[in-house]
């Protein structure tokens, strides 16, 4: 029998390939429920949906392709308020740049299956133009709780308005990084009516921000195929040389070593291996690896502290930072914006 992750993994390559996905066993109801809820867990239910096999219990089956539905029409309808932004964004001479989401969106099989929350805009040197005129033509109220974006609420989407594309506050060598990656995207301020990133950029880009959430707290199945089809897509495209330089300089050689081999055995073609690493990092991804119970205000600090110590393999894997001073400087980024302990990162 073979164990869940086995499943969410055929189910996943199964989509990818356009397959209905065959098992080699029944599965009783229950375990599809179980597997149903995980891939809602991992924003992958859509994806999924479109590989189930022959045998999913009818009462699985509904729902299931229900919530699928239903996720279609909220990244159409995301779409559809990300193109007005834009549009009036440019009205007041603001060019727009599609971080994440809605742009990796495209490089899926079917990006109407790529399920996703926030809208991630960068506005380049006119950030806070873009946040006024936010308040005044999209009448949105206009938060600053986090370092490197703003974040208003538009027609029922979350939108982050990002000055930065990193928090260069923590990790300290993300300042390093952010000079990088703004190096790589200043071209494009003269291609106007392009909206997306420049393929090394949003390699490095989609990287740490990859690697941030990863030690921060978890990431998920999705991010896994996001990493996955952007490689595939921007192979021929992007300047490996520099991105590999990047991630030894970076110390995320091993964060990106197990990626690849996650991607390449579990979603691509290569036979399937039994490293610690990677079935340590697949377990991760899949369920997490600290549960969030934290409650409010001093539960939650206390929650965060034990999390720090819990997580510190990961930093290890995807930061080269000194150990005392990533304590330090996550001490100081939250005193800086204290509504960043409510945050999940």
């Amino acid at each position: 029998m073979k164990s869940d992750t086995d499943i969410l993994f055929a189910l996943l390559r199964g989509a990818l390939e356009g397959k209905q996905t065959v098992l080699s066993s029944p599965i009783e109801t229950s375990r599809w429920w179980h597997l149903f809820r995980l891939s809602q867990q991992n924003h992958v239910a859509t994806m999924m949906a479109e590989a189930l096999p022959e045998e999913t219990p009818r009462e699985v089956k509904i729902p299931w392709l229900a919530e699928s539905e239903k996720a279609e029409r909220w990244h159409r309808y995301q779409r559809e308020v990300q193109t007005e932004i834009i549009g009036v964004m440019r009205q007041h001479g603001i060019e727009t740049l599609v971080l994440k989401g809605t742009h990796l969106a495209e490089y899926w099989p079917k990006p109407r299956t790529r399920e996703f929350g926030d809208l991630d805009l960068y506005f380049y040197d006119k950030h806070e133009e873009a946040d006024r005129v936010a308040r005044e033509v999209l009448k949105a109220t206009v938060s600053n709780d986090a370092h490197h974006h703003s974040k208003y609420n538009y027609r029922g989407v979350t939108v982050e308005s990002h000055y930065d594309f990193l928090n260069t506050h923590y990790p300290p060598s993300n300042r390093r990084y952010e000079v990088l990656l703004k190096d790589l995207v200043g071209e494009r301020q003269s291609l106007p009516t392009t909206h997306y990133p420049l393929p090394t950029f949003e390699i490095l880009f989609l990287l740490r921000h990859m690697a941030g959430h990863f030690a921060a707290s978890r990431i998920t199945l999705r991010d896994l195929v996001d990493w996955t089809l952007t490689c595939r897509t921007l192979k021929d495209k992007a300047d490996w040389q520099l991105v590999e330089k990047t991630v030894a300089d970076y110390g995320m050689s091993d964060f990106v070593d197990a990626l690849n081999t996650i991607a390449e055995q579990r979603l691509g073609t290569q036979p399937l291996g039994h490293s610690a690493t990677q079935s340590l990092m697949e377990h991760d991804i899949i369920y997490g690896s600290v549960d969030d119970r934290s409650g409010d205000g001093l539960g939650r600090l206390d929650w965060k502290l034990r999390r720090w110590r819990a997580l510190g393999w990961k930093r290890k894997m995807v930061y080269n930072d000194n150990a005392f001073r990533l304590f330090l400087a996550s001490l100081t980024s939250h005193t800086m914006k204290p509504q960043s302990i409510l945050h999940k990162q």
